[in-house]
């Protein structure tokens, strides 16, 4: 990995050459790299601690367990000392929330709301559309975003955590997180705020009103964007959020984009990898001009399906020579990747079909070679703590073994 981890000469590469809409980046004082609930949850912990205004918090995951209590007592604190806090949590991924958490979180004063709860109670088009995001919005200036959820799977073991893998980001810019709350503010509109989640009234007036706003915003078209020069003066950094249904294949085209303009190396992680045809192809035609092409995923994933439908296209990308890899140390969640230390990209966004089409994602990408330096670092020791999987290997493997994955792939625009 050492051609990887050497940082690439400060002149080399123009971070703005690997962008998708360069007009759409906003300045940003700092963006600092967290690495697992070990380092991000305190600091998300202190942000909220020290909120003296605002506090909107979003994520897929909240559970009533040790981590969620941390979050839940700082919520309440934040919100007896004045501040307005307010929480969305989706549906699916807190299903089994208890209903005195969020008593106690209104007794305080928190807001909270819930993301698409379904209006009957066996519609499974209620279940497909979900908003897998993690934000995390503080004072109208401070933005956290990455994988992380609100859980103990993510704590550190010392602490009777999991330890899975994430990786998130802190930005400190009033512009970025005017963008992060216009997404936020998106799924707070289109949520049920409790307690009328209980009212299946309260449901279906949500969900036409869901609809509406859909309708309106296409009838609208895309909203204008004030033209920027090629990079703004301080730190570069561009949200993107696909709430806009003129937005849904947002990130995937900043991914591709970057990808097809790499010239040294690529590294990704990836919880659930099961790139489209266009991705890969990206990926083989770097490595055909030259581009080391890393991928890291989960070996031991939470979704045994989503790994089988993984490794069904390990065999097209290894005859390629792109290398991968799987973490064995429990569960790899992280959602990054990082190209010639000029870009860097780190969000909710997995390479799957739900979150290109179904799921409200965000990601924040970062046109800086320190932090993309910070990253491709971070990436190649995750890498070296991996299993490398050879062709020759991943050609051995059973034959039901082969059946099982291509079955899986089959049915992987269900997962």
């Amino acid at each position: 990995m050492s051609e990887i981890t050497e940082p690439i000469g400060r002149g080399e590469f123009n971070p703005m050459d690997y962008v998708w809409q360069p007009s759409r980046f906003l300045e940003a004082q700092s963006a600092a790299l967290l690495v697992d609930g070990k380092s991000a949850y305190p600091d998300m912990l202190g942000a909220i601690g020290s909120a003296g205004r605002s506090v909107d918090l979003e994520t897929y995951i909240i559970r009533a367990d040790r981590t969620g209590g941390l979050f839940h007592d700082a919520l309440c604190r934040a919100a007896r000392r004045g501040v307005a806090v307010r929480l969305i949590y989706d549906y699916v991924g807190s299903l089994h929330l208890p209903a005195g958490f969020i008593h106690e979180l209104a007794a305080a004063g928190v807001r909270t709301a819930v993301y698409n709860p379904p209006i009957f109670r066996w519609w499974l088009g209620a279940f497909n559309n979900r908003d897998h995001r993690k934000l995390l919005i503080v004072d109208g200036a401070t933005v956290f975003t990455g994988g992380l959820n609100i859980a103990d799977e993510y704590a550190d073991k010392a602490v009777g955590g999991k330890g899975w893998r994430d990786t998130h980001v802190r930005i400190e810019s009033r512009p970025v997180a005017s963008a992060a709350a216009t997404a936020f503010e998106y799924a707070w509109r289109r949520a049920v705020e409790n307690p009328q989640a209980a009212s299946r009234a309260s449901r279906i007036r949500a969900a036409i009103r869901g609809r509406l706003r859909n309708v309106l915003g296409a009838l609208a078209g895309p909203r204008p964007v004030e033209a920027l020069a090629a990079a703004p003066p301080g730190l570069p950094v561009q949200f993107i959020s696909n709430h806009r249904r003129s937005h849904r294949k947002a990130i995937r085209m900043a991914y591709l984009l970057a990808i097809r303009r790499a010239r040294k190396y690529i590294m990704i992680e990836n919880a659930y990898f099961i790139p489209d045809r266009g991705v890969r192809r990206a990926l083989v035609n770097a490595v055909r001009r030259g581009v080391s092409v890393s991928v890291a995923v989960a070996r031991q994933s939470d979704s045994t399906i989503a790994a089988c439908a993984s490794r069904a296209i390990y065999g097209e990308l290894l005859s390629a020579g792109v290398r991968v890899y799987e973490w064995s140390d429990g569960m790899l969640h992280a959602k990054t990747a990082v190209i010639d230390d000029a870009w860097a990209i780190v969000g909710s966004f997995n390479f799957d079909r739900r979150s290109m089409v179904h799921q409200l994602e965000a990601v924040a990408v970062v046109s800086d070679r320190t932090f993309a330096q910070a990253l491709a670092a971070q990436t190649a020791a995750d890498i070296a703590r991996c299993r490398e999987v050879t062709h020759a290997q991943h050609k051995a493997r059973p034959w039901l073994i082969k059946f099982l994955e291509h079955l899986a792939y089959l049915f992987r625009n269900l997962l």
